[in-house]
């Protein structure tokens, strides 16, 4: 026979009960430990909830007006957006605890994206109207 290989002791009946085999005598494998790594992410789940109510309302207020100026609502929305998305990268990607190696990489990433914007943005300001070919 095979030898039995457990935490706890057996009991009187030579067998082992499922809550002995469980117990290691330490609160730190208790039930409730796990309330302590899953509260940051309940945490930044109901921020996100919050924000994209947020996002709703604020579809609802014309900044237009309110500033003077065109595409307020957008700008407004895509900073609120920009924050939701940091939150899901840092807790939900756990990029908040990884080392310089991915941050690089990243960095590089963000800045090319941002220069394929302002790219966008120069064509939109100063469109190219003509394809210099003329019919007489």
């Amino acid at each position: 026979m095979a030898e039995q290989h457990t935490h706890a002791p057996e009991s009187k009946d030579g067998h082992v009960h499922a809550a002995e085999a469980h117990s290691h005598g330490s609160d730190a494998h208790g039930h409730g430990s796990y309330l302590h790594h899953v509260r940051p992410y309940l945490i930044v789940g109901v921020a996100l909830f919050v924000f994209t109510v947020v996002t709703v309302g604020l579809s609802y207020v014309d900044f237009d007006h309110i500033f003077g100026s065109h595409g307020m609502n957008m700008k407004i929305g895509l900073a609120v957006a920009t924050f939701k998305v940091c939150l899901v990268g840092a807790w939900f990607m756990h990029l908040k605890s990884e080392k310089r190696s991915i941050w690089i990489p990243l960095l590089f990433t963000f800045f090319f994206c941002l220069g394929l914007f302002v790219l966008c943005l120069l064509a939109y300001f100063n469109p190219i109207m003509t394809t210099g070919h003329t019919h007489h």
